[in-house]
């Protein structure tokens, strides 16, 4: 025989002992491993902690706002909606989100009014009334309305607000808090 059918048969017989080495390896040791890697096992209830009811409540006091400060709170949302609602007509924004924001504010209006005394509850409830009317002329189709009147509208009606209703000018007529 030649020096290459050796090699060949050493590199054959070297081979065919790691082919029996690896299977008398995966018997004894069997494939349990292997198995316990896709077992699902059942959570430990060891982190769970058990259910402790509360047998004394404790009673906050209510949170103590004053009229004044609830009231510039309402207005300075005012303030915002109206800006929103002017940069809105202004970039010619659609009419559902021009609704929306003469929605707001009505409604900051509307709590504004539970703050001030009658005599300012009625002078509130006419601004609210002028701003249900610019709600009223969005009933119209746009190519009807005219932006430029509505747009007037909205600045006279919160002039008038700035001017009457503003913080410091209501000092006087807020009412002790609901």
């Amino acid at each position: 025989m030649s020096a290459n059918g050796r090699c060949n048969e050493h590199y054959l017989s070297v081979l065919s002992v790691l082919v029996v080495l690896c299977v008398l390896t995966v018997s004894v040791g069997g494939c349990a491993s292997l198995r316990k890697k896709f077992t699902r096992k059942k959570k430990e209830k060891a982190n769970e902690q058990a259910f402790v009811p509360v047998l004394d409540p404790v009673d906050y006091p209510p949170p103590s706002v004053s009229p004044e400060e609830r009231y510039r709170y309402n207005y300075s949302l005012w303030k915002v909606w109206y800006r929103d609602l002017v940069k809105n007509i202004d970039g010619k924004e659609s009419d559902k989100s021009q609704k929306y924001l003469v929605g707001q504010i009505i409604a900051k209006l509307e709590e504004m009014k539970k703050w001030v005394s009658e005599a300012k509850q009625k002078e509130l409830s006419e601004a609210v009334g002028e701003w249900n009317a610019i709600l009223m002329m969005y009933e119209q189709p746009a190519a009807m309305r005219s932006t430029m009147s509505l747009k007037r509208k909205v600045e006279a009606s919160a002039r008038k607000i700035r001017d009457q209703f503003n913080p410091e000018a209501t000092k006087e007529f807020l009412v002790s808090g609901q």
